[in-house]
């Protein structure tokens, strides 16, 4: 018997590996053929694996924030479509369905052998215009799901086997870069093909039964894993709040996420409710952008090495008030989602951790992905563009580390762009790019830096920036000192003019963008740390903010 359980565990984690490079394939397939920098180069995707039921088998370490969204994907695209037949493919960007913003473009494959269902296999990559107020389909001037562009449930985009010339030309109509978007959508369907070939003989090698069998043996194993390590813990709970800034038009606000976070009969339990009321604004989450936060920042204090399938959402349960920020109801605005909210939502986890598991506690980071969307009409190459790129910030110091430096932190890790593609491709002159200057916070272990861009603008453009914490710092932990502000301002003409954290504006030519993201929080006394790495800190410039 017990030689039994060893031989379906050792199954199980050969299984885990092989669907974990399923998807990782897939990932490479579409970075080879994509159009766009974004996902070409800066790799703004995910991809996944289900079983025949649906159930999340794998994920490739892409962006955290999709970890949330590919559960239960299969049952709702089903709920509303009914199931894909053999040799189509489904199209969806719905929040309420695919969990994203709206340029996050999810496409579904099923995977068929002789012909039964054995899985399903899929990729979400976020496209640089899909309609909508402006430029990368990003406003701050949105209200409603119905201003931020094209929204679609569950539609063929292929059917026995061939493209629907009609859904491909939906979706490039709606944008202002249809030939890139249309292209970013064939390698989509590219990575899918990838997926099902590398299932199917991932399948063929394992056998029908036994692949089955090991695909409950993950599973379960990864429930029982984490029940092991939460059986470890003292039950307790923390009550924590965070501040959104929500400054538009002038006016500053201060948005409440708010979270209970219990460990209890072996689950983690967090409950938001008292986080503020969903807004006529972009900055609304879904609940499964939510799940994402809870399940990334679960698996960073407990067990990094878990696999992400639908065993680790197994053992979380998340409650909230009803149409809250963190648990928005149609039609709400959603397009920070990922950028700000998500990122505000992880911090306000990472608090209640901090109480929970002191011993692993980590001051707070940057506070959100820094996004800088920039688009307009290039005179030179005489076509459309539209430039999305977020921003790393400084991590927040750890327990037994200083914060990393200018990297993005939590929910997303996308790469940056070169400078030299940015200029090549995009109407823009980088004058600048480094590090923030004393933005880390001060402490035995010193937060990382923010950095610092400088544009120029070739052309008339309109900007949309998502930042946060331009008005309140990131803060340290254990007598670690709070880190600097984020900062957006923009100079004509020897005449330079601060502009809040979010907005989208119009930007004349020759104006010069100095975007600077916050740093990250301090840990310990700075009395503590030792002279030898202050003296370091001295001689490569990176004193950090004691005050």
């Amino acid at each position: 018997m017990i030689a039994i359980q060893q031989n379906k565990a050792i199954l199980a984690e050969i299984l885990r590996h092989g669907l974990q490079a399923v998807a990782e394939q897939m990932g490479a397939a579409l970075v080879r053929t994509a159009y766009s920098v974004n996902i070409r180069s800066r790799r703004d995707f995910s991809c996944a694996v289900f079983d025949a039921r649906g159930r999340l088998i794998a994920q490739a370490e892409h962006i955290p924030v999709h970890l949330g969204l590919f559960g239960g994907l299969i049952e709702r695209c089903r709920a509303r479509s009914g199931d894909l037949p053999v040799g189509a493919m489904w199209i969806v960007n719905d929040p309420w369905i695919s969990g994203s913003h709206l340029p996050d473009v999810t496409i579904v494959a099923p995977v068929d052998v002789d012909g039964a269902r054995i899985g399903y296999v899929a990729n979400m990559a976020h496209h640089v215009d899909v309609g909508g107020a402006a430029p990368g389909s990003l406003s701050l001037g949105t209200h409603e799901i119905a201003q931020e562009g094209l929204r679609m449930p569950p539609l063929l985009l292929l059917r026995d086997g061939a493209i629907d010339p009609t859904i491909v030309a939906l979706v490039a109509g709606a944008s202002r870069l249809p030939d890139m978007v249309s292209g970013d959508l064939l390698a989509q369907v590219a990575a899918n093909w990838t997926g099902v070939q590398r299932l199917t003989s991932l399948y063929g090698r394992i056998g029908t039964g036994a692949f089955e069998g090991a695909v409950e043996t993950l599973l379960a194993a990864t429930a029982e894993r984490l029940r092991r390590r939460l059986a470890s813990l003292e039950e307790r709970s923390a009550t924590c709040s965070e501040i959104l800034e929500w400054d538009t038009d002038g006016q500053e606000r201060d948005l409440v996420i708010r979270v209970t976070l219990a460990i209890r009969d072996g689950v983690i339990h967090a409950d938001f409710s008292g986080t503020s009321p969903q807004i006529a604004g972009p900055v609304n989450a879904t609940w499964l952008i939510t799940t994402s936060c809870l399940l990334y920042v679960a698996k960073t204090y407990l067990d990094p090495d878990l696999p992400s399938n639908q065993g680790l959402a197994d053992v979380i349960a998340l409650d909230s008030d009803e149409a809250s920020l963190v648990n928005a109801r149609e039609p709400a605005a959603v397009a920070l989602c990922t950028s700000i909210t998500s990122q505000r939502t992880c911090d306000v986890l990472i608090a209640a951790f901090n109480q929970l598991m002191p011993e692993q506690a980590m001051a707070a980071s940057s506070g959100s992905m820094n996004a800088l969307v920039v688009g307009g009409y290039d005179p030179v190459r005489n076509c459309n563009f539209s430039y999305v790129e977020t921003h790393g910030g400084g991590q927040g110091a750890l327990s037994d580390a200083d914060g990393a430096d200018a990297t993005h932190t939590h929910m997303t890790n996308t790469a940056n762009s070169p400078i030299e593609q940015m200029e090549r491709e995009y109407p823009f002159l980088v004058r600048r790019y480094g590090l923030v200057e004393r933005s880390g916070g001060a402490g035995r272990h010193r937060g990382g830096h923010g950095l610092v861009r400088e544009i120029e603008l070739l052309a008339d453009c309109v900007v949309t920036v998502h930042m946060d914490r331009t008005r309140h710092r990131p803060w340290g932990i254990a007598g670690g000192q709070a880190a600097g502000r984020s900062s957006l301002t923009v100079t004509l003409d020897g005449t330079s003019r601060k502009l809040p954290g979010k907005t989208t504006c119009f930007v004349q030519r020759g104006s010069v963008l100095t975007f600077s993201t916050a740093g990250g929080g301090g840990y310990g006394a700075l009395s503590d740390r030792p002279a030898e790495m202050q003296q370091h800190d001295e001689r490569c410039g990176l004193v950090a903010r004691s005050a």
